[in-house]
């Protein structure tokens, strides 16, 4: 991989071709009909996700319960718990993210699942003989946070060793997929097990999904990773960091997360108090809501997948980010539930979209040396939703919470919108070479 020198956008990498896609009567290897999910050890990949993500939301939903209700703490202490996950994430994404680029992806993936398990073990067996403190939990949740950082990156950068490339998209959209679904299935699922038998037992769940996902990740077969160029000079921790800062289309699809969880997820942190105290539907009416903007992005997930990514992918990213904000907004402004759904619903596919997008950009152009490192950052920014939502519940408190979710929505789309004015790599960005979109062949 040679990279340009003046921040200039990387050299384009030849796109690398994975066993197991039919052969093409033309002599060119043809992509599976769909896509990514044509290719078996991308299934297995798939499969050890889904598991994986079904724990996570065990343990966001029985974390909160706990604390909350089994541990009777205040709101504050419930989000110094949720804090403390947070920040080992956001601190240790980038030199776990150098692991995943010097280390078998497959086997920290392997390892992280294992620990996984155990750690929720051990906190399930404090609950449920009543041992518990909020000080365990909280350092439980910091060691959350740590394996979460350790996972993310070897998740994003195994990819390219499961699939012929010109299938990220799809693979990328699949991916989405889970966390879309697993938000609308996940908290009800939750909520029950919590009902019938405690929040101890919700953990004991979440320890067998992060040990059934390191079971399928043995299973893994993932191609060689190709030989790194000649590392550059400098701090390998930070070279991922320069990369990004000296190269203009990274610098702008990394900064749309940023702002998307920063500003635009401030809502999903004061959902609650929009369904209690602006739009009086109480809880059957918050569940209604977030499962509106779950399946919006569901739906705009499955768009990515039957379509593939566009030629005028860089203006669709840019167009989607501005949409989303401006919905946002809308729903602020909303006293009306029926209006409050749509717009949520019509903000969870433009949002499904333009990320999905982002991060099959950042996985095409990215070198492979750089590639954890890279999607570390990226990460890492979607970490920060839990800061941005301890900021815009002070902001509430001082102007309202409608007006703070304006603010975040149209911060969103005033950032777009000024990347589309002076970002020309991004808003130029063609679509990927060589690419079919999954499901599109009769």
């Amino acid at each position: 991989m040679s990279i340009r020198p003046g921040g200039a956008r990387p050299i384009r990498p030849r796109l690398r071709l994975v066993s197991g896609a039919p052969a093409s009567t033309t002599g060119e290897d043809e992509l599976p009909r769909w896509g990514a999910f044509g290719y078996p050890n991308y299934r297995l990949y798939w499969t050890a996700s889904l598991v994986r993500v079904f724990a996570i939301q065990f343990r966001i939903i029985g974390t909160l319960w706990l604390v909350a209700v089994d541990l009777e703490q205040s709101p504050a202490r419930v989000g110094i718990v949720m804090l403390s996950s947070a920040i080992p994430t956001i601190v240790l994404v980038v030199p776990f993210g150098h692991l995943a680029d010097r280390l078998d992806n497959r086997r920290l993936l392997i390892a992280s699942s294992f620990a996984g398990a155990a750690l929720h073990f051990a906190l399930a067996l404090t609950v449920v003989t009543g041992v518990v403190e909020l000080w365990m939990v909280i350092a439980w949740s910091a060691a959350s946070g740590a394996l979460n950082a350790l996972t993310a990156p070897s998740q994003n950068a195994i990819l390219p060793q499961l699939i012929d490339m010109r299938a990220i998209a799809s693979a990328v959209a699949f991916n989405s997929a889970i966390w879309n679904g697993m938000r609308v299935i996940g908290p009800a699922a939750a909520g029950v097990i919590i009902a019938i038998l405690g929040s101890g037992q919700a953990f004991f769940v979440t320890a067998a999904g992060y040990a059934i996902a390191a079971v399928l990740t043995i299973a893994l077969r993932p191609a060689p990773r190709p030989a790194a160029v000649r590392p550059s000079e400098g701090n390998p921790l930070l070279e991922g960091a320069r990369y990004v800062l000296g190269n203009r289309l990274f610098v702008a699809v990394i900064g749309l997360s940023f702002f998307t969880s920063l500003f635009g997820s401030s809502y999903q942190i004061l959902l609650p108090f929009f369904a209690e105290d602006i739009l009086d539907v109480g809880e059957i009416g918050f569940g209604l809501l977030e499962a509106a903007a779950g399946l919006g992005a569901i739906l705009g997930t499955v768009a990515i997948i039957r379509f593939g990514a566009s030629r005028h992918r860089g203006q669709i990213m840019l167009l989607g980010a501005m949409t989303f904000g401006l919905l946002i907004t809308a729903f602020a402004a909303s006293t009306l539930m029926t209006l409050s759904m749509l717009t949520l619903f019509a903000a969870g596919f433009a949002s499904s979209v333009y990320l999905n997008l982002g991060m099959t950009t950042l996985q095409l152009e990215v070198p492979d040396e750089l590639r954890g490192r890279v999607m570390g950052i990226w990460s890492m920014t979607w970490n920060l939703a839990w800061v941005g939502g301890a900021v815009a519940g002070g902001i509430a408190e001082l102007i309202g919470t409608q007006a703070t979710v304006a603010f975040g929505g149209l911060s969103v789309a005033a950032f777009a919108l000024v990347l589309f004015v002076i970002s020309s790599d991004l808003r130029n960005l063609p679509g990927p070479p060589t690419s079919e979109p999954a499901g599109a062949r009769a």
